[in-house]
């Protein structure tokens, strides 16, 4: 299943992705935070609000972590956006290396396929 929040707020991003800060992206993004605040317009964002594509997408990372938080999206969000490191030190995890972004191939995958080989670091 998926909802239609995360549909909606991936719409923004591809729109984002492609042209940079546009209205269509901050309406989508006040359609998600109109049903999450009951409609109250003083929680909506302007298109002013975002001057450079990274600032819209950095908003839509965070809107996607408040709106999607048990759904079990962050880590690829975080992969996707280049913070998965980041995040990971903000918040004082053990181990930080690099090749955590990536999950190790299970072993029994490589035991039914020779040509695999281990992802780096496990």
């Amino acid at each position: 299943l998926i909802r239609l929040a995360d549909i909606i707020l991936a719409k923004a991003e591809a729109l984002n992705q492609k042209s940079g800060p546009n209205q269509e992206s901050v309406d989508l993004i006040n359609q998600i935070r109109g049903r999450a605040f009951n409609h109250d317009v003083t929680k909506n964002k302007t298109l002013a609000d975002f001057l450079s594509k990274d600032a819209l997408n950095e908003w839509i990372l965070k809107e996607r972590g408040w709106e999607l938080y048990f759904e079990g999206h962050r880590r690829m969000d975080l992969i996707r956006n280049g913070k998965f490191i980041e995040m990971a030190t903000a918040r004082s995890a053990i181990d930080l290396s690099a090749f955590r972004v990536l999950f190790p191939i299970p072993q029994a995958e490589i035991d039914i396929n020779p040509n695999l080989v281990q992802t780096t670091g496990y």
